[in-house]
């Protein structure tokens, strides 16, 4: 199994593998995780300048910036992930945004720890596949510099094919709980099971250009909408929740 290896900056941290089998890596739940956090597979590429090779860091889309675009380095904490890579975080509170550029990996709670890891702050899914298991995302917004847009879980459709939330809990976020982004593109599958979606100032689950919605086993209440299907979701299954007791309605489907 792949271990990671720690660099120290004095603006950031960053957290990798070093080989490139699948990998669990473990973050502590202290002051190592903070700001802005960007999960990517690389940061820097190489380029000749003046005849020399120098590591030029790659640009990210992150809103709001200089037309939406952020360099490597602007970010405080940069975790090196490649597809198949587990992410665990331990459990407690982690003041924190993060963006999601590496495919194919897993979020979840170390099981080591007791307790639920729980993101103050906007989780942005700007890569497929990704599965959220056994997190919190809730709250208000972290205080200290960050981007926080106020939603729960952001899913970028321009990048995103299918996404898995799973026992989750996305509660008291000030915006959307789950929440669709995107000038373009189709999600081909958003399947949330097994979760709490709780008091959001706004709609509980958004969705819009999605071709395949599922929401099984979840507890949906105390939004402005429960679940809000927007434009263009061609199926939707919703089956086995609790879906009730929500502002506005608890299930809005626009008729396109």
């Amino acid at each position: 199994m792949r271990g990671y290896i720690v660099w120290f900056f004095a603006l950031g941290l960053i957290l990798g593998g070093a080989a490139a089998l699948a990998a669990e890596i473990h973050l502590p739940g202290d002051t190592n995780l903070h700001g802005n956090v960007l999960i990517a597979e690389q940061f820097y590429k190489t380029e000749v300048v003046y005849g020399k090779q120098v590591q030029v860091p790659l640009p990210y889309r992150v809103w709001p910036g200089r037309n939406g675009m952020r360099d490597s380095d602007y970010f405080d904490v940069r975790i090196e992930a490649h597809p198949g890579d587990v992410i665990m975080l331990a459990a407690g509170t982690h003041k924190f945004d993060v963006w999601i550029y590496t495919p194919g990996i897993t979020i979840t709670t170390d099981p080591a720890t007791a307790g639920m890891a729980d993101i103050w702050g906007t989780v942005e899914v700007d890569a497929d596949n990704v599965t959220l298991d056994g997190i919190a995302v809730t709250g208000p917004r972290k205080t200290e510099r960050g981007l926080s847009s106020g939603h729960g879980i952001e899913l970028n459709r321009e990048h995103v094919n299918k996404i898995t939330i799973r026992n989750c809990l996305v509660k008291e976020n000030e915006w959307m709980g789950i929440h669709v982004i995107g000038v373009r593109g189709e999600i081909e599958e958003l399947r949330v099971e097994d979760s709490k979606i709780v008091d959001n100032g706004s709609f509980g689950i958004e969705c819009q250009t999605v071709k395949n919605l599922v929401v099984t086993g979840c507890t949906i209440t105390g939004n402005l909408e429960g679940v809000h299907i927007g434009s263009y979701v061609d199926n939707v299954i919703l089956e086995n929740n609790t879906i009730t007791g929500n502002r506005k309605v608890d299930v809005y489907r626009k008729q396109d």
